[in-house]
C-alpha cells in the first residue's frame, strides 16, 4: 500500500517445493502465488515480489517511488530496483515499530483479524484442521476489511512519513 493509498495485490508465500493452485483459489485477487523452504521471503522470492510490485505499480523516471521494506536486502533487488525507478529503503528487521508504517496500522490488525477469522473457521468444522489449502480462504476474509485507504493514509500519518516530491 502507499501513501496515496494505491495498493498492490499482496503475495502469499507459502512452505512448499511445488506449486499446487489449489493452495491459491481462495486468495484475494490479483495475489501472487510464491512457495518457499519456509513462509519467510528470501532473496529470489524478493525479486520475484519486486516484478510483480512493478507490473501493479505505475513507475517511470518523472514517478519514481520509495518502497520502504523491512527485508534482508540483495545485490540483484537492488539492482533490480534501479533499473526499474524504485529506491528502496530498508529497516533493519527489528526497527522501532516507530519507524515501520504498517506495523501498527496493517499488520496487528490483520495478523489479528486473521486470527479471529481461523478461530471461527474452527469453531465452524471442529474435527477439521486448518491445512495449507484453507490458509487462502481465511487470508482473503482478513485481508478484505484490513486492505483499506483509511489505514495507508493512517500509517504514514501516524510515523511523519507523507508523499512528497523532493527537488534535488
Amino acid at each position: 500500500m502507499s501513501a496515496t493509498g494505491v495498493f498492490v495485490p499482496p503475495a502469499l508465500i507459502l512452505p512448499r517445493k511445488r506449486m499446487n493452485p489449489l493452495l491459491y483459489k481462495d486468495a484475494p485477487n490479483g495475489t501472487m502465488p510464491l512457495i518457499g523452504d519456509t513462509d519467510y521471503i528470501n532473496s529470489h522470492l524478493l525479486i520475484d515480489w519486486l516484478k510483480h510490485f512493478v507490473k501493479h505499480a505505475k513507475l517511470s523516471t518523472e514517478d519514481p517511488v520509495l518502497l520502504i521494506a523491512v527485508t534482508h536486502c540483495s545485490l540483484p533487488a537492488v539492482l533490480f530496483c534501479r533499473e526499474n525507478h524504485i529506491t528502496f529503503l530498508t529497516f533493519p528487521p527489528h526497527a522501532s515499530h516507530v519507524l515501520r508504517p504498517f506495523d501498527k496500522c496493517f499488520f496487528a490488525p490483520l495478523k489479528a483479524l486473521y486470527s479471529t477469522e481461523a478461530g471461527k473457521w474452527l469453531v465452524r468444522y471442529p474435527e477439521k484442521a486448518i491445512t495449507l489449502y484453507k490458509v487462502s480462504g481465511i487470508f482473503l476474509q482478513a485481508y478484505s476489511p484490513t486492505a483499506r485507504v483509511q489505514l495507508a493514509e493512517k500509517a504514514f500519518r501516524d510515523t511523519g512519513i507523507e508523499q512528497t516530491t523532493l527537488t534535488l
